[in-house]
């Protein structure tokens, strides 16, 4: 393993400890009750996820692997009229191309308001919100150098043993550098995930996009994969851990094909 992969593995892993202090020492959710929660990008369920994606096969004859390293605390807040799912994400990056750099990428926020009626449990809910990208890369190769923002929608069914969804948004340049590309991106993330046993899940899904200012043959990326995860405990602290692995079925002429990734979830149950 390179050695700025194992950096950036160490920085989830040293990050567990400190969240670990934060527990609360009560918590009687089950592993599966938190797993079907977990599964949904809707429920009011406070997480801290950590996501490490190497990018492998990117660059001019696939030479050049990418990695990136995402902070994405999921912090609800719930009203009688509904609730509000805010879920910034921090990219941190170390890419070999397009430039050998390291540091942090754009932060993306995104947030829904999911309409709800006191008392009532609904099995589908839909959501809508804003999505705002902020020029915050620590070098140019790292970010698009422009302030977007759009609009932000969500999807969820849910049954006992199955969610099955979406998460869509799109982003305008708004502000930023003059002389870097506009952003004008459709992003779609359908997802299904099947909650086993014992706070096993399983899922499938995308997480496609749609670059319309791009070059003819350009536009689309469109990863499919799938992820495994359990949730577990360390002391009274709920964690949910998981890989996957994805496939470009369709990309840029010079986007990574392929994608491993781990994944870490701090939980806070109430």
């Amino acid at each position: 393993m390179k050695p700025r992969a194992l950096t950036l593995i160490l920085l989830a892993s040293a990050a567990l400890p400190a969240f670990a202090q934060q527990a609360s020492e009560g918590g009687g959710s089950s592993a599966d009750d938190i797993s079907r929660k977990l599964a949904d990008p809707g429920a009011a369920l406070i997480s801290v996820p950590f996501q490490y994606n190497y990018q492998g096969s990117a660059g001019p004859g696939s030479n050049y692997d990418n990695q990136t390293l995402k902070v994405q605390p999921v912090i609800p807040f719930v009203g009688d009229k509904g609730k509000f799912i805010l879920r910034p994400i921090l990219p941190f990056v170390s890419n070999e191309f397009p430039q050998d750099k390291s540091g942090l990428g754009d932060v993306f926020v995104q947030g829904y308001y999911i309409p709800s009626h006191p008392g009532q449990a609904r099995s589908t809910e839909f959501g809508f919100g804003p999505a705002l990208m902020l020029d915050t890369a620590s070098h140019d190769s790292l970010g698009t150098g422009k302030y977007s923002i759009g609009p932000a929608f969500i999807a969820v069914h849910k049954t006992k043993k199955w969610t099955i969804g979406a998460l869509a948004n799109h982003l305008w340049s708004f502000a930023g550098d003059d002389d870097r590309d506009d952003v004008s991106v459709t992003n779609v993330q359908p997802f299904i995930t099947r909650s086993l046993a014992n706070g096993w899940s399983a899922g499938f899904t995308s997480e496609t996009s749609y670059n319309w200012e791009a070059g003819s043959g350009n536009e689309w990326t469109v990863p499919i994969g799938g992820t495994i995860s359990k949730v577990t405990h360390f002391g009274h602290m709920p964690v949910s851990i998981g890989v996957g692995g994805f496939y470009n079925v369709d990309r840029p002429e010079y986007a990574s094909r392929w994608t491993a990734r781990l994944m870490i979830t701090l939980v806070f149950p109430e």
